[in-house]
C-alpha cells in the first residue's frame, strides 16, 4: 500500500525559513513557488552540506543563484535549450529536454529539480524517465506545474471549452501546450520508483475566492467519487492530491524521494 510520509522535520524541531533579507523573486513561475521549494531544502539539507542540485530547464538561473546563496558548498548544475547569462557558480549544459539527455546517465545527482518546465515537453514521461535515471538512490525530485483544476479552470472550461492557462487556440509559435495533470505526473514518477513524499498546492490569488460557493458546490461531489473508487492508492495520497485546495491553489508542488537500490 502507498503511503505519504510525515512531513522531514521533526515536529519538536524549529522550522527553518528564507532569512528576511533575502528576497526571492518570482522569476519564471508561479508567485511563491521558488520560496516554498528553497524552505523544504532548507528544512531538508543543512546549510553546511555538500550536495550536488540539477534544475531542468534552469531558465536565467534565478533558482540556482538562490540555492547558491543558501548552500553555498553545494555543486550547481543546469540543463536548457536556450544560454543564460554567464554565471560561474553554475556548470551549464545546453540541450533539447523534450528529447534523450545528451549527458551520461553515470553522472547522478542529490537534488533535481524541474520548475515550470514540463508544460513544454511533448514527451512528458521520456523526461522524467531521464530525470530519475540521474537521481541518487534516496535523492530528492522537485516536480512543480500548473493547476488545470482549479475551480476557475473548471467553469472557465464548462463555459468556455479551454483552461485558463491554455487557450482554446494554439498559434503556430506557442511553447507552452502540454496539459499535464497531477494525477498522471504522480502515476509516472511512482511507477519509475519514485515514493511521493509531499504535495503542496500554491499561489493563491484573493480574487479566484469569488467562485468560493461554487467550490464547497463541488467539493463534496468529488470527495463522495473519489472515496467511493476502489484503487491500489492509499487514502494519504488521494487527500493530498485532491484536498480543497486544489480548488484554489495555482501551482502544484510535487516532492519525492527515489527509493534506494
Amino acid at each position: 500500500m502507498l503511503t505519504i510520509k510525515p512531513k522531514i522535520n521533526p515536529m519538536n524541531s524549529p522550522v527553518k525559513r528564507i532569512p528576511q533579507n533575502l528576497e526571492i523573486l518570482r522569476g519564471q513561475t508561479q508567485k511563491g513557488v521558488n520560496k516554498i521549494i528553497l524552505e523544504e531544502l532548507l528544512n531538508r539539507y543543512n546549510d553546511s552540506s555538500e550536495k550536488k542540485i540539477l534544475d531542468l530547464p534552469c531558465g536565467k538561473l534565478e533558482f540556482l543563484n538562490y540555492v547558491h546563496i543558501l548552500f553555498p558548498k553545494w555543486e550547481l548544475e543546469g540543463f536548457d535549450l536556450f544560454t543564460p547569462p554567464s554565471n560561474n557558480k553554475v556548470l551549464f549544459t545546453q540541450m533539447d529536454l523534450s528529447k534523450n539527455f545528451t549527458t551520461a546517465e553515470e553522472e547522478k545527482f542529490d537534488i533535481i529539480t524541474c520548475i515550470s518546465g514540463i508544460m513544454m515537453f511533448g514527451n512528458t514521461e521520456n523526461f522524467l524517465v531521464n530525470s530519475i535515471k540521474r537521481l541518487n538512490p534516496d535523492g530528492t525530485i522537485i516536480i512543480t506545474n500548473d493547476n488545470p483544476a482549479t475551480i476557475k479552470d473548471r467553469l472557465s472550461y464548462l463555459f468556455l471549452g479551454r483552461f485558463r492557462i491554455f487557450d482554446q487556440l494554439f498559434e503556430d509559435h506557442e511553447t507552452l501546450t502540454q496539459l499535464v495533470l497531477i494525477q498522471d505526473l504522480t502515476r509516472i514518477l511512482r511507477k519509475n520508483n519514485i515514493e511521493i513524499e509531499k504535495i503542496i498546492y500554491t499561489s493563491f490569488c484573493a480574487k479566484d475566492f469569488i467562485f468560493l460557493p461554487f467550490a464547497l458546490a463541488v467539493y463534496p461531489f468529488q470527495m463522495l467519487y473519489l472515496f467511493s473508487r476502489k484503487t491500489n492508492l492509499s487514502l494519504a495520497l488521494k487527500i493530498s492530491k485532491y484536498n480543497f485546495k486544489q480548488l484554489f491553489g495555482r501551482h502544484y508542488i510535487v516532492i519525492g524521494k527515489k527509493k534506494g537500490s
